[in-house]
């Protein structure tokens, strides 16, 4: 391994090694949605209408939140500290954990020590540290089994469909599929798009494999040259004769064929031949009479 292909695949373990650190960070946790005033909403593991936060993981690895502070107080950043080494504290990729406010610490990892207040308040998470500062929100007065959070927009709002663990606006969310069927009602473009494709993996598959086999045949000949002692000039055009060459061998194989096999005119003779005739060659002699029954009287 050359000093180049060593600095190159180093440069990759370190390119990959940072984006893995990267996607794994606690600073792109986001306070998704909280619910303040819980009448009619779920409960918790305790059949309680506790309030509730939505942490929302954004990167593309999983997210341990064990060890980050969450707090109603701006004063006291570590009000509450999620306890570490539980793998309920880690976030999938893209995907989201409830807290439950409900004042009681000790029913779990994911239970704070305070309450989230229906009259509005603050709400905020820090880093295991206890001093950086990962998001936060301030919210007002909501209404029972009103929520509030995050938009498409990233713009904070109040919902009435509260939806804990998921998106907060998934039925104003357009699908892909739907956006195209507006845009090619009759889906012209997708059917060029997919011929197009399709049509240049074939050629595309084409112009390797006759790379490939050009390059098979260079190999194999150059093989043979050197396992019979020959000039890899003398066999380089072995295999590639012309048409003439072919026609002039296939010429001499049907002389041959020719030769070897009895030519038929197709042509019939029909002679007459004389024979004597005698009666008893007829064919009658040769019948016996038909019996004749007498019957007596």
């Amino acid at each position: 391994m050359n000093k180049k292909t060593k600095k190159g695949f180093l440069l990759l373990t370190l390119t990959l090694l940072s984006f893995a650190s990267y996607a794994q960070t606690t600073f792109d946790l986001r306070i998704n949605e909280l619910l303040s005033h819980n009448t009619e909403n779920i409960v918790d593991d305790y059949g309680e209408h506790s309030t509730w936060i939505e942490i929302y993981n954004p990167t593309y690895g999983t997210v341990d939140i064990g060890g980050c502070y969450v707090t109603d107080d701006i004063n006291n950043p570590k009000k509450y500290r999620i306890p570490q080494g539980d793998v309920i504290t880690k976030i999938p990729s893209h995907q989201y954990l409830l807290i439950w406010a409900d004042s009681i610490d000790y029913h779990g990892p994911l239970y704070t020590n305070f309450k989230l207040s229906a009259d509005g308040g603050y709400l905020a998470i820090y880093s295991n540290d206890g001093k950086t500062l990962i998001d936060q929100v301030r919210y007002s007065a909501l209404e029972a089994n009103v929520s509030y959070g995050r938009k498409d927009d990233g713009e904070w709002g109040k919902f009435e469909k509260v939806t804990p663990r998921l998106q907060n606006e998934p039925y104003a969310l357009e699908s892909a599929s739907e956006k195209l069927g507006k845009r090619d009602p009759h889906g012209a473009v997708i059917s060029v798009t997919a011929m197009t494709v399709v049509f240049s993996v074939l050629i595309l598959l084409f112009l390797c494999f006759k790379q490939l086999a050009k390059f098979h045949i260079k190999t194999s000949k150059k093989k043979a040259a050197e396992a019979q002692g020959v000039d890899i000039d003398k066999v380089q055009y072995a295999g590639e004769e012309t048409g003439d060459i072919y026609a002039a061998i296939a010429l001499a194989l049907k002389l041959y064929q020719d030769d070897i096999h009895d030519i038929e005119d197709m042509v019939i003779t029909i002679e007459r031949e004389d024979k004597i005739y005698s009666p008893w060659n007829s064919k009658v002699q040769t019948l016996r009479q038909t019996p004749v029954i007498r019957k007596n009287k």
